[in-house]
């Protein structure tokens, strides 16, 4: 559940006779203590505090930026340093997570969900896909997006190739 809190009027004022304001939210659902600030000149200094503290809370709760799969990997992609013809291999190898995944927010992403999704991709591409799609759900844990990879636990499989010996941890 995404973080939310408000921002109103007090009803004590400062010296000159100025109203003050605060701002308030919950540090959890509605049984949860609830922390308020006052004091604040204005309402935009107290929504931009209010924003402050709800960006501290959801770092600490793993959700700093509930971005969705599809922000995620556009992101993902306009900083990536690689030749032309391996972004544009990369964002192919993408369509199908996008496809699926791309409007459900990185804390939504399970690990049963993404290993189904992964057998309905053909076995040539299969490995492929998934580390693509691994790859951009690590970064998101670096950026700070996620406090662990989605779908991070896994189950390991026969590698794809022939000339890997050992087995492949895969999400999911």
């Amino acid at each position: 559940m995404l973080q939310q809190g408000q921002v109103f009027k007090l009803g004590s004022k400062d010296r000159d006779g100025t109203p003050l304001w605060a701002y308030r939210y919950r540090t959890g659902g509605r049984d949860a203590s609830r922390v308020q600030r006052g004091g604040f000149a204005d309402e935009g200094d107290a929504r931009a505090a209010l924003e402050r503290a709800l960006k501290k809370l959801r770092q600490e709760n793993g959700i700093a930026k509930t971005l969705t799969l599809a922000e995620l990997v556009e992101q993902y992609l306009a900083q990536h340093e690689a030749a032309p013809v391996t972004l544009e291999k990369l964002r192919w190898l993408l369509t199908r997570a996008v496809a699926v995944f791309g409007d459900r927010r990185l804390d939504e992403l399970r690990s049963n969900e993404i290993a189904a999704w992964r057998m309905t991709i053909p076995a040539g591409y299969r490995f492929e896909a998934t580390q693509a799609l691994r790859q951009v759900l690590a970064r998101a844990v670096v950026w700070g997006n996620a406090r662990r990879q989605p779908g991070q636990a896994g189950r390991s499989e026969p590698a794809a190739s022939a000339n890997r010996e050992t087995a492949v941890r895969i999400l999911g």
